[in-house]
């Protein structure tokens, strides 16, 4: 059977995977912790331009602050506070492809919608899960075209390597938070989780006020945390239970256990100081369907460009064996 002659094959798989693009991201965001907490707090961010990410970092105190006499002078010493990371951008893709042999076993518009529509939602669980692991990548996969995630930003060897362009060797500012058990001469257990955390948690409060609000675990370290806890425990928020995963709370931050967290790792975050961003329309973009010149195939992209990034090393932590 022939393909109807009618359809505009490249429109429609472009039109798809477009009327897809929104419940991908929304996916993305919903079925990840991080990614929720995020966007609960508009750290989603789209940017407009420009060759990388920047941040500008407040990594000193104004030394102009004083109390003084109603004639007493004014101090107007220059301050050198402010400095910028820059962030790469990164892009990661994936594609529907769709051969014509299979358009002539799809004849039909109803067929031919399911079959892209199959496609599309294998294409979307692809994208989840690869964005999903990308949370800890530490930016040197694929060639160094992998995201820069937890494993760069809130770093298990805080005083070396590079973020944001600065070298943390330098810079004290810019070093995350550690708690590792085998410095601290303790063994990781049910019994001690607790009192790391303790430790970790108040060595993550550099700053007045600037606290961890979340923290992800891998199975070990998770299953210690819960061991720990009383007897009876409860689901922190509805809509967290319904979306699949469960927190518990520790010092008022949610606590999540997070298959794709390295083994061994807990990481605490200031999410007020965490931001993914983004160029483009949307966190996922579909491109213009393509008729290969060489083979009997179109190909549609859908194209993320961006990247995680921070503003403030200091209040993050990591603990590890």
């Amino acid at each position: 059977m022939a393909t109807n002659p009618n359809i505009n094959y490249g429109q429609l798989l472009t039109t798809t995977l477009n009327n897809a693009a929104p419940k991908i991201v929304d996916n993305i965001i919903n079925n990840h912790p991080l990614f929720a907490k995020l966007q609960a707090k508009g750290s989603i961010i789209k940017e407009s331009g420009g060759a990388n990410f920047h941040e500008r970092l407040f990594y000193a105190s104004n030394d102009t602050v004083q109390f003084q006499g109603a004639y007493d002078t004014l101090n107007t010493t220059a301050q050198d506070v402010i400095t910028t990371a820059s962030f790469a951008q990164k892009i990661m893709t994936g594609t529907v492809t769709t051969t014509d042999l299979e358009l002539k076993q799809n004849a039909g518009s109803e067929k031919i919608v399911d079959l892209l529509m199959a496609k599309t939602k294998n294409l979307k669980s692809s994208l989840e899960n690869a964005l999903g692991t990308s949370v800890y990548a530490d930016g040197t996969g694929s060639g160094g075209k992998d995201i820069g995630g937890l494993q760069l930003l809130i770093a298990d060897a805080p005083t070396s390597g590079t973020v944001g362009g600065i070298n943390r060797a330098n810079y004290s500012f810019w070093q995350n938070k550690l708690y590792d058990f085998s410095v601290e001469s303790v063994s990781a257990s049910a019994s001690t989780i607790q009192s790391a955390m303790d430790t970790l948690y108040l060595r993550c409060q550099a700053q007045a006020a600037s606290i961890p609000d979340l923290i992800m675990a891998d199975s070990v370290y998770f299953t210690f945390f819960k061991a720990s806890l009383n007897t009876i425990q409860r689901i922190t928020d509805d809509k967290k239970g319904s979306l699949g995963y469960v927190s518990y709370m520790y010092n008022g931050s949610d606590v999540f256990y997070d298959p794709e967290c390295p083994a061994s790792h807990m990481y605490f975050l200031n999410t007020n100081h965490v931001f993914l961003k983004y160029l483009g329309k949307s966190l996922f973009e579909a491109g213009e369907t393509q008729r290969a010149f060489n083979q009997l195939a179109y190909a549609t992209p859908m194209v993320f460009v961006g990247n995680m990034t921070i503003d403030n090393a200091r209040v993050h932590g990591v603990m590890h064996n």
